[in-house]
Formats: C-alpha cells, sequence, structure tokens
C-alpha cells in the first residue's frame, strides 16, 4: 500500500529561509511530504483548526506572534500536532523552555543539513506518536487502579463494619463475661479493625480526589467546635502513648466559609499524625485564631513535641503515597494519603496548608480558611456602586414525608436541592447563600436577589416547577416549599461608603434568616 504523503506546516515569514527549506523537500521523494507554507500565525490557527496536519514547523519571530507564545498557540488549538521550533538563536535556555512549553524538536536556521530536516520531522513525529500513547497508557492505568481501589474500599467496609460490631459486643460483656487475656486480644483484633477501617476510607476519598467527585458542601461552620470533637475523639489515643493533647482557641472566633464535616476530616487526620510521630510524654497542641495579616483569614495550627521533618521534606509529605521514614514507627504506617487528601480538601475551601519544621524539635502544620463573611458573599451581585433597585429574599424549606434517614441521606439530598436551586438562578444578581443554621425537621436555603416581588415570584416559580418534574426528589418523598419576601429598595444613607452598606445589608438579611429559621423551629417543634 501506497505510504501517505505527510502534510507538513510551515509558518514562517521569511522569504530566504522558506526558499531554503522548500530546496531541503525538494531532495526527498515528492510522495514524502506536502509542504503547506503561511506567513501569520493567526492563519496558521485557521488552518490547524481544520485538521489534516501531521506536524508544524514554527519559527518564533512572525508578525503577529513572537517567542513561545506563538508554541503556545498553536498546541492550544492543535495539541495532537507536534511542532518543531524554527530559530535563529542557538539559546540552550530557549530551547529548553521550547520544550517545556511543548515542542517536539529545536532547529537552528543555517545549522541544518540538507537531509537532516526531513529526519528530524519523521522522528519528531514518532516521538510524539510513542508521548502520546505512553501517556494514554498511564492514564488508563491510574484509572483502572482508582477504580479498583474504590470498588475494594466499597466493599470491604460491610464486612468490617461486622467485625468491628461483633468485637464490640464481646468487649462489653454482651455475649457473656470475658478473661483479661481475652479482653487483650479483643482490643488488639479493635485496634487494627479501626485501623484498616482508617485506610480503607481514606482510599475511599483519593479515588473521590482523582475523579474529582470529592464533595464540598461550604457552610457558615464553627472551627471551635471541630476542635472540641477532634480533641475528644483522639485524647484517648494521645493517653494511652502518653502525650499531652490540648486547644488553645481564641476567644471570639469567627465562623469560615468551609464544610464542617471536611474540617473534621481534616484535623482528625493531622492530629492523628502528630500523635504517631510524637514519642511518649510529648505534646500535642491544636492553635486557632485570626490571621494577624489578614483579618479574613482564620488560622489553625497543629503543632507536635515530636521528631520532625527535614526541610526538603516539608513540600514532598503532601504528595499521594508519600511516608516519612522513622524506624520507631514500624508497623503502625499508613498508606500515605492523609496529607495528600488534606491539601486537596483545604485548596477546594479556599485555603493553604504547609508545613513547618525542624528535625528533632517537633513540626507545625498550618491550616487557613477564608472567614464567614456575608458581605463578601453579597458584594458580587452589588458591583455597580451606587447600588439601586429592591431585594427579596426567596426561602426555600426542605423536609422529609417519612422523615429523614440518616444525616447521610439527608446531606445528599440537600446537596442536590442546593444544584437545582443554582440552576434556578438566570442572573448574576443572584446569590444563593450557604447553609447558615439549622431549622430542627426542615432544611432552610436562602436566596438573596437583587430584584422586586415579580422577580421574587418568578425564581419561586421556577424551583416549584423543576422539583415537580424530578422523578429523583419524588421517590425520596422529599416535600419542597418556597416562598419570598420583599425587603426593601436599596437607598444607601448621604456619603455611605460601599462596604459600611454591604454591612449594613448584610446585618439586615441575617436578621431575616434569623427570624425565618426559628420561626420553622417553632412551627416544627
Amino acid at each position: 500500500m501506497k505510504e501517505k504523503a505527510l502534510q507538513v506546516l510551515l509558518v514562517e515569514d521569511n522569504a530566504g529561509d522558506v526558499r531554503l527549506l522548500r530546496e531541503m523537500f525538494s531532495k526527498e521523494r515528492s510522495d514524502s511530504f506536502e509542504l503547506t507554507h503561511l506567513l501569520r500565525m493567526s492563519e496558521a490557527e485557521t488552518h490547524l483548526e481544520k485538521g489534516g496536519v501531521d506536524i508544524v514547523l514554527l519559527d518564533l519571530g512572525l508578525p503577529d506572534g513572537h517567542g513561545l507564545d506563538t508554541v503556545r498557540r498553536a498546541r492550544a488549538v492543535a495539541p495532537d500536532v507536534p511542532v518543531i521550533v524554527l530559530t535563529g538563536l542557538d539559546d540552550e535556555a530557549l530551547a529548553a523552555e521550547a520544550m517545556n512549553a511543548g515542542a517536539q524538536d529545536y532547529l537552528i536556521k543555517g545549522q541544518i543539513e540538507n537531509r537532516a530536516l526531513p529526519r528530524a520531522l519523521r522522528y519528531a513525529i514518532e516521538r510524539h506518536r510513542m508521548q502520546t500513547e505512553t501517556d494514554l497508557f498511564r492514564t488508563n492505568q491510574i484509572q483502572f487502579k482508582d477504580e479498583f481501589l474504590s470498588h475494594v474500599s466499597h466493599e470491604l467496609r460491610s464486612p468490617l463494619s461486622a467485625i468491628r460490631q461483633f468485637v464490640g459486643i464481646l468487649l462489653d460483656g454482651l455475649a457473656g463475661e470475658t478473661n483479661p487475656e481475652q479482653r487483650e486480644y479483643l482490643e488488639i483484633v479493635l485496634r487494627n479493625v479501626k485501623q484498616l477501617q482508617s485506610m480503607i476510607n481514606d482510599l475511599f476519598d483519593v479515588t473521590g480526589v482523582q475523579a474529582g467527585k470529592l464533595r464540598i458542601d461550604l457552610q457558615c461552620a464553627s472551627v471551635s467546635d471541630a476542635i472540641v470533637y477532634t480533641v475528644n475523639s483522639l485524647e484517648g489515643a494521645a493517653a494511652a502513648k502518653g502525650i499531652t493533647l490540648s486547644a488553645d482557641i481564641e476567644s471570639g472566633l469567627p465562623s469560615i466559609c468551609a464544610d464542617p464535616t471536611r474540617v473534621r476530616q481534616i484535623l482528625v487526620i493531622l492530629v492523628d499524625n502528630a500523635i504517631k510521630f510524637t514519642p511518649a510524654n510529648g505534646t500535642v497542641k491544636v492553635q486557632a485564631r485570626v490571621c494577624e495579616d489578614d483579618p479574613n483569614v482564620l488560622l489553625l495550627e497543629v503543632s507536635d513535641s515530636g521528631c520532625g521533618i527535614s526541610p526538603e521534606m516539608t513540600e514532598r509529605i503532601f504528595e499521594r503515597l508519600f511516608q516519612a521514614s522513622d524506624p520507631a514507627l514500624a508497623g503502625r504506617k499508613g498508606l500515605g494519603l492523609g496529607l495528600y487528601i488534606c491539601k486537596d480538601l483545604v485548596g477546594r475551601q479556599g485555603g493553604k496548608i504547609w508545613a513547618s519544621s525542624s528535625p528533632g524539635q517537633g513540626s507545625v502544620f498550618s491550616v487557613t480558611f477564608p472567614v464567614f463573611s456575608l458581605p463578601n458573599l453579597l458584594a458580587p451581585a452589588l458591583r455597580k456602586w451606587p447600588a439601586k433597585g429592591p431585594i427579596t429574599m426567596v426561602v426555600t424549606e426542605v423536609g422529609s414525608r417519612s422523615g429523614w434517614l440518616s444525616a447521610e441521606f439527608r446531606a445528599e439530598q440537600c446537596r442536590t436541592i442546593r444544584h437545582l436551586l443554582q440552576e434556578c438562578l438566570h442572573s448574576d444578581l443572584d446569590v444563593l447563600l450557604p447553609k447558615m443554621g439549622v431549622a430542627g425537621a426542615a432544611e432552610l436555603i436562602f436566596i438573596v436577589a437583587v430584584t422586586d416581588e415579580i422577580g421574587g415570584e418568578a425564581i419561586s416559580r421556577r424551583i416549584r416547577e423543576q422539583f415537580d418534574d424530578s422523578e429523583h426528589f419524588q421517590q425520596a418523598e422529599l416535600t419542597l416549599l418556597t416562598s419570598y419576601q420583599f425587603l426593601a429598595a436599596i437607598k444607601p444613607k448621604v456619603n455611605e461608603s460601599r462596604e459600611g452598606f454591604l454591612e449594613n445589608m448584610a446585618t439586615n438579611i441575617q436578621e431575616v434568616m434569623k427570624n425565618e429559621i426559628e420561626l420553622r423551629m417553632v412551627e416544627n417543634g
């Protein structure tokens, strides 16, 4: 079978260089290459969008493109087409940057031998093909591994839960008295089951990280509650090693905009790690305070008097499957996923995480979260200043006909409802607020819209229609009531700043929301 000619796109504005390159191709078989010559990068982008190009010869100095920007533009339009850079500069640093930008090769004009160019094209195409196949193979490997781990971790949860439950029955003496030796063995079993469950939970979470499916439900959350929960959960493990676990919480801490379940998960991972890497009679301390440099950020710190981390490892410890080596911890290592999961969870909640340490002097893990600010949430809807127009609040009450089956079921259904509500907002002047409080048996979700009563009615109607059309919500036996309340026309005071107006408006909205929550509590109480 006759081999198809390679389609070569030459992007070059120097007529002399074009003539020289054509001469080089003329020495090859006429059916080996088909050369298309263009003068401008914009023309090349249009040509690449049509497809059919096997390789690009790209000059770095064009009338409408210069330097590595031309490489990036070519890669953006046709990422599967290999690029060879042509330049008159013999610059190794530039060559390295071009390769990092996605070029397959770097050729210097005036130094290309007659037969070298066609050969370089074939080699570049082959390298690109092999690289693409390797990347695809790695992607498929990772996907298969993550699917396998997700399946295995899911299947192991039920039998492990049963083991833990029956061991608990035996330890509580519900199945008969046990002697001290038997209790010791059962406690060993229980500790190992808990460790295995922790590993399985990490595997389950990390597959969610890789697939982008790890859920985050941003709310007005309390850091103090998360710290108290963590200390209460792990003080037994700390006491077993003779470690002093304490908390130092600055008084009057503001709430944060975060997922309270995920904040607890992050703290548990950090404190549990600190306990594991701290020797007997050591200390682990959790602190929380408003950041001195930025009052809109809250800082959490977990410090320990453990073995410490070498400076070059303070970044690597957040990598997937990374484990610090310490002979004293033999047999107690996890999977090296905890800090990797922490970093993803913190980042997706708008925070940062880092570690500082010196070997033998303990470690400090620092985490930041954005302080919850209703004025900041409302600001995008009021970007025009001075503001004009009325404010309407839409209140959606979600309940269950048969009662919520579990906290997890309730949280899952409410996340789905919030997604539906977000889809019902057609204007960037409508703000879906995060969860602000608990209304007993019902979940209340608030929308603040810069609109009048007619707009509030339209939003409410869209929500009801979408809910009624959803087979999922009907099968889940959910109920939904939606109403709207006209608040007031936006009228800033004379000489009032935008920041001051937002603060006052947020205070009024919070008061209305508080009243709505209290009203539902009374009705459902």
